[in-house]
């Protein structure tokens, strides 16, 4: 069985089209804490994909390889007023390891039949 098994979520949200792009959402049936996201153009080009394991975030953009990063969720974060909090900001992750299995578990997800073969060929 592969580590992550992603379906697609079907919304409205789906639907609209943002700078020429149009963002798909993924979520995990085996794995709460893995999700994603992809923007195609109107021909199905995929032009950036971000999937997320835990707090590491794997980053593909068109014309460019893997992008690593973490959030600051697993962080120990102040509760000084004025200061950003939540995992809309990612980090360098610099750890070669965890990067490494991050990238396996992409690699061997399983992703939604019609779109499968389009992400895997950008890792």
């Amino acid at each position: 069985m592969r580590h992550c098994q992603f379906y697609l979520i079907i919304s409205k949200k789906s639907e609209e089209v943002v700078n020429g792009l149009k963002k798909h959402t993924l979520c995990c049936e085996n794995r709460a804490d893995a999700h994603g996201f992809f923007w195609i153009d109107d021909e199905d080009n995929i032009q950036q994909i971000q999937l997320i394991f835990g707090e590491v975030v794997l980053e593909w953009f068109a014309g460019k390889w893997v992008k690593f990063s973490m959030t600051n969720r697993a962080m120990e974060v102040s509760q000084e007023v004025g200061l950003p909090h939540g995992a809309h900001i990612l980090h360098p992750l610099e750890n070669k390891a965890l990067s490494d299995n991050v990238l396996d578990e992409a690699l061997n997800a399983e992703y939604p039949a019609e779109w499968s073969d389009k992400i895997m060929e950008k890792f």
